[in-house]
């Protein structure tokens, strides 16, 4: 189900404020993480834009896995 609110007793979220803030390009794991969580909680309805932020917060985790996994090796 796709909706073009955020829902009730949700603020609109954009990418100044909250998670949803352009964080840097080399994020840590757990600060990707925490965006993620943090970007989601509380929310019941999704638009087509939160999916998209939800979607580019994601890459950004995968990214940092990447990253820590290649630091390791």
């Amino acid at each position: 189900m796709t909706s073009t609110s955020t829902g009730p007793g949700e603020p609109g979220r954009s990418r100044e404020t909250g998670a949803g803030r352009v964080p840097s390009p080399e994020l840590s794991v757990t600060a990707a993480n925490d965006a993620i969580r943090e970007f989601v909680a509380g929310r019941t309805l999704w638009s087509k834009e939160a999916l998209a932020e939800l979607d580019r917060l994601r890459g950004q985790w995968q990214r940092a896995v990447r990253a820590e996994m290649v630091k390791a090796a």
